[in-house]
């Protein structure tokens, strides 16, 4: 096996690169309803918009986290888990839209600032929520 191959296949093999990928997928799909709502309602609060676009995301996140990233089956416990780490982060992450709106941050971008600093305790708390430990 070639060291590409090899380095390729390691890069897919770590939970944090998985979780990275599927944290992008519903990133995209949570910034797309965000963006479509804040356009569409020009008068809807910035909060709202983004608890909505996090519900929509929410199931397809716990579906590829699950099998993809984790590679666990889920089950009610671990959507209950899974649920209860993402309403922790949500709240952190709506503390940190409002920081970014207070700071002079357009409500269209400012999503993509709290993704950034919100993106390493969501792993480690979708990790424990999903394996019930925060190591390999």
């Amino acid at each position: 096996m070639s060291r590409v191959a090899m380095m390729l296949r390691r890069l897919y093999e770590s939970p944090f690169v998985r979780f990275a990928v599927v944290g992008g997928v519903a990133t995209a799909v949570n910034y797309a309803v965000y963006v479509v709502l804040v356009r569409c309602f020009d008068d809807l609060w910035p909060a709202l918009a983004y608890f909505c676009a996090f519900c929509v995301s929410i199931v397809c996140n716990f579906l590829l986290s699950s099998y993809f990233t984790f590679r666990v089956r889920p089950s009610a416990r671990r959507a209950v888990q899974f649920l209860t780490a993402h309403l922790i982060n949500l709240v952190n992450e709506l503390v940190l839209l409002e920081i970014w709106l207070w700071a002079g941050v357009p409500k269209l971008y400012a999503p993509l600032c709290v993704f950034l600093v919100a993106f390493p305790v969501n792993f480690l708390m979708v990790r424990f929520a999903l394996r019930g430990r925060l190591k390999s």
